[in-house]
């Protein structure tokens, strides 16, 4: 038993890098899921979305969102890309609108699938 202890808490350590990001595809590009390993800033399922869902009211969200996906590919080392993944574009949906105002996120959400995400 005690010797299961110790590869455990090794890999609950590295399990706080692994993050991914999900972008839905669109005609201008093919979407998909990826799984990298970076430093734990952001959910597990983290979301582009998240990181524009506080923007203030005159603020652009595609240069958000574009600007929240390449730091995700920038600052991780990827471990896996797959095709779109509804649920986990689902969880990062759900993430993303912890703890705000309902009403916000869904405005907010609405004016980000205008773009496509």
């Amino acid at each position: 038993m005690r010797a299961l202890i110790l590869p455990g808490l090794v890999l609950l350590f590295a399990a706080l890098f692994v993050r991914s990001y999900t972008v839905p595809p669109a005609p201008d590009r093919r979407g998909g899921t990826t799984v990298s390993l970076a430093w734990p800033n952001r959910p597990f399922f983290g979301s582009p979305r998240a990181d524009c869902l506080g923007l203030p009211a005159g603020d652009s969200v595609i240069a958000c969102l574009i600007g929240s996906v390449s730091r995700a590919r920038a600052d991780g080392i990827p471990l896996m890309q797959v095709g779109f993944c509804t649920t986990c574009y689902t969880l990062s949906q759900r993430a993303a609108a912890l703890g705000r105002d309902e009403a916000a996120v869904q405005a907010r959400l609405g004016e980000i699938a205008r773009f496509g995400w």
